[in-house]
């Protein structure tokens, strides 16, 4: 075994690692030895080093003591300090006593204001909602309890409470001991959407406001603005509507729907054999059966921005999807909700992306539909539609829901997406439009001026 030789003074050894080059990782470990030549210079290494130290500490407690004066400070507090500082370079300098007086009033307010932020908050705020989820241009209602657990009196104060990108705030008044002070709070939700609500959050602060300190309390809630719906019939424009299956145009040999009989041939159950037209033709003839299949209802929704003429015919397009959707989920019917995902503009060549929204419950449908949003760089429809006929090639009715600036054309290329035997209507959103029906070959176009047409519509078609 090789020993080291001694290390002198001044000398020390350290390992490091290579962990990067220009070409790759690499996985070399090395040796470095670091000797200081002269004992002196290692000793104001040394001292060099401490002091670099040092100077991390102190710029470590430095940033952080400038973070919690930042986050107490107001835009008037920024102000008095500004004006201190100023004056007393003023009238230090160039003897100014009226700037030197006026920095030491500024001084004196500041150091007044720091005992009110001193302490914990006086108050415990619970905040909760009434209802997690309403119905656009219909309020949310919510509940706050202030209450004082403290042994002295609750000075009078302030909370506030983030929604969304707003705030409401409420005045909480002279609390006593063990008193509490409920407040019910209003929350608009006049559009469409998904709000965070929270934390309710107090201020404490100087009478002038120069300095405060926030409390956050309670966790961010979160409110489902849902989409406006209607009750539409049942019978699905009417279209056959069984909860057991439909029978189709394709032929099968083993089914439930009698077609008609035909020649035996090879490969034939001898079961499926009709013997009464064997013996009337003196030639084995066998049953032949219509395919049955389980009805599966999927509304497609177009969210790609250029199909619409304003966000009212957006809006009314996912209220009209809703109202189909929450329909056949009551009707225990196989429903699939889909909508065009988002693709970059330089990738929707060979991109194509399909979201697929939660329908296990009508709640988890409107939940979803609260989300959608139209963008510019969605999916088209008929590429969504042929998607939809590739990853789920179960559909028997397929609604098609739309703005009014889809052109004909369009909605024909999507509704030929679908096998023959797939009834396709497409809902037409337009608000400058009398309510009308009319086929496209075999595709139904309806018109809709306003949500409550698309009831009368289908009723329509129903009868």
């Amino acid at each position: 075994m090789t020993q080291a030789p001694p290390r002198r003074d001044g000398e020390t050894r350290s390992h490091t690692r290579t962990h990067r080059t220009r070409t790759g990782h690499t996985h070399v470990t090395s040796r470095t030895h670091t000797q200081v030549a002269e004992e002196s210079r290692g000793r104001w290494v040394a001292l060099g080093l401490w002091g670099l130290r040092t100077g991390r500490a102190i710029g470590d407690v430095a940033w952080r003591a400038w973070r919690t004066v930042a986050s107490v400070t107001t835009a008037a507090g920024w102000a008095v300090i500004a004006w201190t500082v100023v004056g007393l370079i003023v009238g230090l300098v160039w003897g100014w006593g009226e700037f030197l007086i006026g920095a030491v009033v500024g001084l004196v307010l500041l150091i007044i204001a720091v005992p009110f932020l001193l302490g914990r908050e006086a108050y415990e705020v619970d905040f909760r909602l009434l209802q997690d989820a309403v119905v656009a241009g219909h309020d949310a209602q919510a509940e706050i309890v202030v209450r004082n657990q403290r042994s002295r009196v609750a000075l009078p104060g302030q909370v506030d409470v983030p929604v969304g990108e707003g705030l409401v705030d409420f005045h909480v008044p002279l609390l006593r001991q063990g008193h509490a002070h409920h407040e019910p709070l209003v929350i608009p939700a006049a559009k469409r959407g998904i709000v965070d609500v929270g934390p309710a959050t107090t201020i404490r602060a100087d009478p002038l406001r120069l300095l405060q300190r926030t409390f956050h309390w309670a966790d961010v809630q979160t409110l489902f603005i849902h989409p406006v719906t209607i009750a539409v019939p049942s019978t699905s424009m009417g279209f056959i509507r069984d909860l057991e299956g439909r029978a189709t145009r394709t032929l099968s040999n083993e089914d439930i729907s009698f077609h008609a009989v035909r020649e035996y041939a090879r490969g034939d159950a001898q079961r499926q054999i009709h013997w009464k037209s064997t013996a009337k033709t003196g030639t084995l003839m066998v049953r032949q059966f219509e395919e049955t299949r389980r009805s599966t209802l999927s509304i497609v929704i177009d969210v790609e921005r250029e199909s619409y003429a304003s966000d009212t015919e957006f809006e009314m397009a996912v209220s009209a999807a809703g109202s189909l959707g929450v329909r056949a989920v009551r009707d225990a019917r196989d429903v699939q909700v889909v909508a065009s995902g988002e693709v970059p503009e330089f990738a929707r060549a060979s991109v194509r992306s399909l979201e697929h929204l939660n329908v296990t419950t009508p709640r988890r449908l409107l939940d979803s539909l609260s989300g959608i949003e139209a963008a510019a760089s969605a999916v088209p429809l008929a590429s969504l539609t042929r998607m939809l006929v590739e990853v789920s090639p179960d559909t028997s009715l397929a609604f098609l829901v739309t703005g009014s600036r889809a052109s004909l054309p369009d909605i024909a290329s999507a509704a030929l997406a679908f096998p023959t035997d797939v009834a396709v209507a497409a809902v037409v959103c337009d608000p400058e439009s009398e309510p009308s029906i009319h086929a496209m070959g075999r595709t139904r176009i309806l018109s809709v001026g306003v949500l409550d047409d698309l009831r009368q519509l289908l009723a329509r078609s129903a009868s």
